[in-house]
């Protein structure tokens, strides 16, 4: 799952991870991102930590209460370093600093999955 409020950004990840052989479900905001995740299981998110309606760490929790066994990867294209201290303490895999690759989606994944 990709939760990332920059259209082209998730249009591009989205698609890409497609083309790789992976379901991907994607969210522009927390309120899809929820949804999503009451409606279906999720593997491994991608969790954009600035939001436009509530920071990415807030989000991360309630689909962590959701979805329990949820691997998170936060990303972030700013320095907000409270962020990513709390997204750490509360459990999330690892932060990815944009700008990223598509490779290094696709190597974080991998790391994830063994």
């Amino acid at each position: 799952m990709i939760v990332e409020d920059d259209q082209d950004l998730r249009e591009v990840l989205a698609t890409s991870l497609r083309n790789e052989g992976y379901q991907v479900i994607s969210a522009q905001d927390s309120d899809e991102a929820i949804a999503s995740v009451k409606a279906r299981k999720v593997n491994i998110v991608f969790m954009d930590i600035c939001l436009p309606d509530m920071n990415g760490v807030k989000v991360y929790k309630a689909i962590k209460k959701i979805q329990p066994a949820v691997t998170t990867v936060m990303i972030t294209g700013f320095f907000v370093q409270d962020l990513v201290d709390e997204a750490i303490s509360a459990g999330a895999y690892d932060i990815l600093y944009k700008p990223f690759t598509v490779d290094d989606i696709l190597k974080m994944i991998k790391k994830i999955t063994g």
